[in-house]
């Protein structure tokens, strides 16, 4: 063979076995931590199946801030870099050489080197971050309106105000995930949509993502996560069925039953003074009750308490103006069975016929059907 030969044969074979290297093996975080030293600093690695963080290693920050950290991975993951009793970041291991600054006193602007997938991470943070604060703080107004029974006109304009910020937090996840290059950051971000999607809109993105990254498991194992859920999801077994009649005594101890509000529609609202979750839905029950009460349309409340008094403490606390029953059974009342309760908040919306014709409404979902049904 010919030396000509010979160097463009050992050309191709260095070019092969660059571009069929592993990505992924041993990897270093290092940097600088600025005004912090001599204090501990972690690299833990988050298991995407929701397992708590497993700590891969640890050394101290010497006295000029810097640290170095090894770890080894057969894939791309999402770690948390800590400093005991200080600031934590996330980082991807998109690279053998991860370099990170930060300043323990405006931790939030850390910057990091060699890592495209742990700056890409950072944006997202930072822009989620403001959007779900605004959200949140939106909610926590909203609530505090219907607390003190504040005018419909105010209230609804911040529902709309609400909807808005919710349509816009998850046009940004959908238009983020579009350009994301990193599976672990996809994954990531798929998590903070379970907070502001709805299931089926869930479902649609993440079946997206995984297509996008076929080969990776953990997102096909959410994707099949959600599509469980959706075919399971209760909404859709009670659909076009006959209501199960109620008989149950009210606050008073007189029996009252789902038949006889029949020719109005109808909320069954499923829920008990202890549970959290019910408290937190009340006000947007509360609001769709005040909207709609003059549309022949009411709500039968139906709890699984089994203090009366805490029932109706609760009643009254949370201004629910409407019929209210229970045998005080809590999860041994007949209602559990006879609907197949496995979690509360629950409801069902049955129509004048007492046909259900909606299960599960939360939300701006209650407030959606509603709209629908009672135009």
């Amino acid at each position: 063979m010919k030396m000509k030969n010979i160097f463009a044969l050992l050309f191709v074979i260095v070019v092969i076995i660059s571009c069929g290297e592993k990505k992924y093996g041993a990897f270093t975080v290092s940097g600088v931590i600025e005004h912090q030293t001599n204090t501990k600093i972690n690299l833990q690695e988050l298991p995407f199946n929701g397992s708590q963080p497993v700590v891969v290693d640890s050394t101290t920050i010497n006295k000029n801030g810097e640290f170095i950290l090894r770890g080894m991975a057969k894939t791309e993951g999402l770690y948390i870099l800590s400093i005991d009793n200080g600031p934590s970041i996330l980082i991807v291991n998109d690279s053998k050489s991860i370099r990170i600054k930060l300043d323990v006193d405006n931790y939030k602007s850390y910057s990091s080197e060699g890592s495209p997938a742990t700056n890409m991470l950072h944006q997202f943070l930072d822009n989620y971050s403001q959007q779900y604060t605004t959200l949140v703080q939106t909610f926590m107004r909203m609530d505090s309106l219907q607390k003190i029974n504040a005018a419909d006109s105010v209230v609804n304009a911040y529902h709309k105000q609400r909807e808005e910020e919710l349509k816009s937090i998850n046009n940004y996840i959908n238009t983020f995930l579009k350009s994301c290059t990193s599976p672990s950051v996809s994954y990531f971000v798929l998590g903070k949509a379970f907070k502001t999607m709805q299931l089926e809109e869930l479902q649609k993105t993440s079946g997206i993502v995984a297509e996008k990254f076929k080969d990776n498991l953990a997102l096909n194992d959410l994707k099949k996560n959600i599509d469980n859920q959706i075919a399971n999801d209760p909404k859709k077994a009670w659909i076009n069925k006959q209501a199960p009649e109620i008989n149950l005594a009210d606050t008073a101890g007189k029996i009252f039953a789902l038949s006889n509000l029949k020719g109005k529609y109808v909320l069954v609202d499923f829920w008990a003074s202890w549970c959290k979750p019910c408290r937190a839905e009340n006000p947007n029950v509360v609001a769709a009750y005040k909207k709609y009460k003059n549309k022949n349309f009411t709500i039968l409340g139906v709890s699984l308490d089994n203090d009366k008094e805490a029932w109706k403490a609760a009643i009254v606390q949370d201004s629910l103006t409407w019929q209210h029953i229970s045998d005080l059974k809590q999860w041994e009342s007949s209602v559990v069975a006879s609907y197949k309760l496995e979690s509360i908040p629950f409801n069902v919306l049955v129509d004048p016929s007492g046909k259900i014709i909606a299960a599960a409404l939360r939300g701006k979902e209650l407030e959606e059907k509603l709209n629908e049904v009672l135009k």
